[in-house]
């Protein structure tokens, strides 16, 4: 998957080159990650389990125009944000997710301020667990999916910065997997599925 978005994100830029327009930026936003289990067999058929988790995030980006109506830019979230289990629970294990990475296209909306994208999204997934019953044999190493937002940009005062945006994005990412061997259960795979939502400001230099 990481030579794939590399060869996406290389011929992307090659699509663009000649073409100046372009811009890079930073954004700033918060972001609501849910998640819910839909396969876990030590637990019956009882998989509703869900949870969230809120936190704010910052990102930067590069953006080039391939015409007059579509771009394609490329943005990391180079931080890493730790999920962990309920401080009432048994267990003690935290998921590790970093470096979120999107690919994408944008669409103007006619001639008003407004925008759509369109991408898809790669994060790397790590778990650990200091639960003594508990060894986590595999899991899923990356958290991939489609992404769909949508915006409006307008002129910025800021001198060199000139350019701002508000945006809203939705990611849908694939079911992922873990399996564990406890105590009591022999091997165990469980899957659950996740979402995020964000709400961002961004402020980009044109070139």
């Amino acid at each position: 998957m990481k030579k794939i978005i590399s060869i996406l994100l290389a011929s992307s830029f090659l699509a663009f080159s000649a073409n100046a327009a372009g811009m890079i930026g930073v954004k700033l936003g918060t972001g609501t990650l849910d998640g819910k289990r839909t396969s876990d067999p030590s637990h019956g058929t009882a998989t509703n389990s869900s949870g969230s988790v809120d936190h704010e995030y910052a990102a930067i980006f590069l953006e080039g125009a391939v015409n007059d109506a579509v771009s394609i830019g490329f943005e990391l979230v180079p931080l890493e944000g730790q999920i962990s289990t309920k401080d009432d629970t048994a267990s003690d294990t935290t998921a590790y997710v970093s470096n979120l990475k999107t690919l994408y296209a944008l669409f103007p909306i006619g001639s008003s301020p407004m925008y759509a994208k369109i991408g898809y999204s790669h994060a790397d997934l790590e778990v650990d667990t200091n639960y003594t019953q508990n060894t986590v044999n595999s899991h899923d190493d990356a958290a991939h999916g489609g992404m769909i937002g949508i915006g409006a940009q307008f002129d910025s005062p800021i001198p060199y910065l000139d350019v701002v945006r508000l945006e809203g994005s939705y990611t849908k990412f694939q079911e992922l997997s873990i399996t564990t061997t406890d105590t009591n259960h022999s091997s165990i795979t469980r899957k659950g599925e996740a979402d995020l939502m964000t709400l961002s400001l961004s402020i980009a230099h044109s070139f």
